[in-house]
């Protein structure tokens, strides 16, 4: 790194992708367990058994026994089952499936997440532009991040930014498939040998623009392949958030092979099962790590370990570190960051969140870290000058109440309600103009009108604009003071 160019960098927790819609831990928790019920595990287990597997009821029992639990998020149930197969017992195999299931469960549901919310992240992305404002100050701009979710790949997308993963070993092409197992396509990647991995991944160098994305904890969008020797992560058809994110429903849904022209497709546990071009079943293993001991030494996992000295090597090229949305919940993290911003009295941490705090284990550091409760989009509209119109405002906070209260079948009923009405009277206000215009033996009479008839449409667009706004913001200064949890 240049000494004479100090470069900012981005570190990410869930918190930088909250307001697009992604859950933090305790919101996963929830749907996970809204989803999963005690009778939904154990109908999964009588299925399970009828195929000659399924788990005993002592493990059953003695994971419900956690699940059930409110105190409990799904990453200490999963650190639960992680301890029980560290040890030596006749049901580590078990747990050690039951947590692999689990894990598989929560890939899928943040999946499910980006497609159903694929329209609100592509119209409200805007939110995030302090992303790609930062990558033109600083070349390149560095984000490590602890997400699996695609927001930053979508930002980038959206405003034509690189995105540069160390993924240098050369691109690979995975077949998609229809329902009959015929070729109709395929799916880009760029990969990761293990020995490209062991050596050190290759960024581009200082001066260059774009964002090098580091994702510690791995991603939806990265498998390793190969017998899990190498790495792959899967690139979008064109650079757009909607092709971003059907990247996953395409790996999901057109990769998976299967054993006969009728057959359902092969699903082993937390892997898409796919036939290469020669005919050969091959495995994308998922990369998702979660749960209490991520790159323990004791512990095996998908995602390579070298991946976190990856992420403590490349550290080293940033000066001032923005810690957006992260919780201080991972030790391991927790301990890279202390140790980088000791090395170097140069070095700035600023902790960016609502309710962001100093954590103890940086007491010892307060002449170099700073606090900024923001939320991350209001944060990065600041540190970049993006300055925002009553229309943006109004939808930025609009956004957030639609989050707040997702899970409340009344305010859905009250915003649906909201826009109809917006919708009736834009209409209503439509026929109203339509009815001013002067008209002579059926037509439009220009000479009359006496202007450009676009400048009318588009003053009348602009007092629809304004009249939305004002409704809306009354709208949520009724509602977002209510309680609809």
């Amino acid at each position: 790194m240049n000494s004479s160019s100090p470069l900012t960098g981005l570190f990410l927790g869930a918190g930088a992708s909250a307001e697009l819609g992604m859950p933090l831990v305790w919101e996963l928790t929830d749907d996970l367990k809204r989803w999963l019920t005690p009778e939904t595990l154990r109908k999964f287990n009588e299925g399970w058994r009828l195929q000659g597997g399924g788990k005993s009821d002592t493990v059953i029992d003695d994971f419900l026994s956690v699940w059930e639990r409110p105190e409990m998020h799904y990453e200490a149930v999963l650190g639960h089952l992680e301890t029980q197969f560290r040890q030596s017992s006749p049901l580590r195999s078990e747990y050690q499936h039951l947590y692999s299931w689990l894990v598989e469960m929560v890939y899928h549901l943040l999946r499910i997440k980006h497609t159903e919310l694929v329209k609100l992240i592509a119209s409200h992305i805007n939110i995030l532009e302090g992303i790609a404002k930062l990558a033109k100050i600083n070349k390149p701009l560095w984000i490590f991040s602890l997400n699996h979710d695609l927001i930053v790949e979508c930002v980038a997308a959206h405003y034509s930014v690189e995105i540069n993963s160390g993924f240098t070993s050369g691109q690979v092409s995975f077949p998609r498939r229809d329902d009959f197992g015929a070729k109709i396509g395929t799916v880009d990647a760029e990969t990761l040998s293990a020995a490209q991995l062991e050596s050190g991944m290759v960024f581009p160098s200082p001066g260059s623009t774009g964002i090098n994305l580091l994702k510690i904890h791995g991603a939806l969008d990265v498998f390793t392949f190969r017998n899990g020797v190498d790495m792959a992560r899967l690139l979008p058809s064109e650079p757009t958030v909607e092709s971003v994110i059907d990247m996953l429903r395409i790996a999901n849904e057109e990769l998976p092979c299967q054993e006969s022209r009728s057959a359902t497709p092969v699903r082993p546990t937390n892997e898409i099962a796919y036939t290469d071009d020669a005919g050969v079943m091959q495995f994308l293993r998922r990369t998702l790590l979660a749960g209490a001991y991520k790159f323990d030494k004791q512990q095996s996992q998908v995602l390579p370990k070298q991946i976190l000295t990856q992420f403590q090597s490349n550290l080293q090229n940033v000066t001032t570190l923005f810690c957006i949305g992260y919780g201080f919940g991972d030790a391991h993290i927790n301990a890279i960051l202390a140790a980088w911003l000791e090395a170097n009295s140069d070095r700035k941490l600023e902790i960016v969140s609502p309710r962001a705090q100093i954590p103890s284990f940086l007491t010892h550091l307060t002449d170099r870290v700073s606090v900024a409760r923001e939320p991350a989009s209001l944060y990065l509209d600041r540190i970049t000058g993006i300055i925002r119109s009553r229309h943006e405002v109004l939808q930025k906070r609009l956004l957030s109440w639609v989050q707040k209260s997702r899970h409340s079948g009344e305010a859905k009923m009250m915003l649906d309600r909201f826009s109809q009405e917006r919708h009736a009277r834009n209409m209503e206000a439509l026929q109203e103009n339509l009815a001013s215009l002067p008209m002579r033996d059926g037509d439009l009479d220009s000479e009359a009108l006496g202007r450009d008839l676009s400048e009318l449409a588009k003053e009348w667009a602009d007092e629809r604009q304004a009249e939305y706004d004002s409704a809306l913001h009354a709208f949520l200064e009724e509602n977002e003071r209510r309680n609809y949890s």
